[in-house]
C-alpha cells in the first residue's frame, strides 16, 4: 500500500467519496438533502485548493484518502493539527488503508510540531468513532443539540 500526495486525477475518486460521510442516520433535524449538498461543496472546495491531501493505493488502485489542516485550539489558541476528512472506499474498509491514512496524518502532525491530532466526527457514526477509538483517540468534547421545531 502507498501513501502518496493528491494528483489532478484524484479529484473525481475524493468527491465520490463524500457519500460515505453519511452513511448513518442524521439526528431528524438534519435534513439529508442539505447535508449531501454541503458534503459535495465541501469536497468541490477540497480538490480545488488540495493541500494537505494524500491518497491511499495499492497498485493503481485508489483506496481512500486524507485531508489535513492546521488550526487553533479554541481554549489554549495553540496549533494543532486537524484531519479534515478522511473516507476510504468499501471495498478498501477493512484492509488497513484508513489506519495507513491515520498514520500520515501523526507524521504530518509531528513534522509541523504539533502535540495534537484532532478531528471531528458525527456521534452516530458508530463505526468511525470505534476506528478512532482503537487508534487512541478519545472523546474530549460532545456536541448537545435540542431541536426546537
Amino acid at each position: 500500500m502507498n501513501i502518496r500526495p493528491y494528483k489532478q486525477a484524484d479529484q473525481d475518486k475524493i468527491k465520490a467519496l463524500a457519500e460515505r460521510f453519511l452513511e448513518f442516520e442524521l439526528l431528524p433535524y438534519r435534513d439529508h438533502k442539505r447535508m449531501y449538498e454541503k458534503q459535495m461543496e465541501l469536497a468541490e472546495s477540497s480538490v480545488k485548493n488540495a493541500s494537505n491531501i494524500y491518497v491511499a493505493e495499492q497498485g493503481q488502485q485508489f483506496l481512500g484518502y486524507i485531508e489535513l489542516a492546521e488550526q487553533r485550539d479554541f481554549f489554549t489558541n495553540e496549533s494543532v493539527a486537524y484531519i479534515s476528512a478522511i473516507a476510504v472506499t468499501p471495498k478498501a474498509q477493512g484492509s488497513g488503508a484508513g489506519k495507513q491514512l491515520m498514520k500520515k496524518a501523526e507524521q504530518w502532525c509531528s513534522e509541523r510540531g504539533h502535540s495534537q491530532l484532532v478531528l471531528d466526527v458525527f456521534k452516530a457514526n458508530e463505526g468511525a468513532v470505534q476506528f478512532y477509538k482503537r487508534l487512541g483517540f478519545e472523546e474530549e468534547v460532545v456536541k448537545m443539540v435540542k431541536s426546537l421545531k
